[in-house]
């Protein structure tokens, strides 16, 4: 083989090399975009992470509250079932009184 002819292939060589480092330099910009994508990605999704995490703590809060009033109408509701039964009681006694005292003034008015 020739001078020439080794410097037409070494030459050759050199053009394939700088078309595959072409290549590889559009390849490692098209990763780069990628990954700045990605890297955006990452926050939009940290912060929707940190907005789910929020909702988190005002739903157990809310249900924190639910169940503090829940137990509150609970009490309240006993008291009111405990306060309607005396009620009850006291009236069946007074109505007791009442007709005792009818049956008496009854008898007094019928005497002479």
């Amino acid at each position: 083989m020739s001078d020439k002819d080794l410097l037409v292939v070494i030459s050759e060589m050199l053009r394939k090399q700088d078309q595959q480092a072409e290549k590889l330099d559009e390849h490692s910009r098209i990763l780069n975009q990628h990954s700045e994508i990605l890297n955006e990605h990452t926050e939009i999704l940290n912060e929707h992470t940190g907005i789910l995490k929020n909702h988190t703590e005002i739903l157990n809060k809310q249900i924190d509250i639910s169940n503090k009033q829940t137990a509150l109408i609970t009490e309240t509701n006993s008291n009111l079932r405990e306060f309607m039964n005396i009620s009850i009681q006291q009236f069946q006694e007074q109505q007791k009184f009442n007709e005792k005292f009818l049956g008496k003034l009854d008898e007094i008015s019928k005497k002479p």
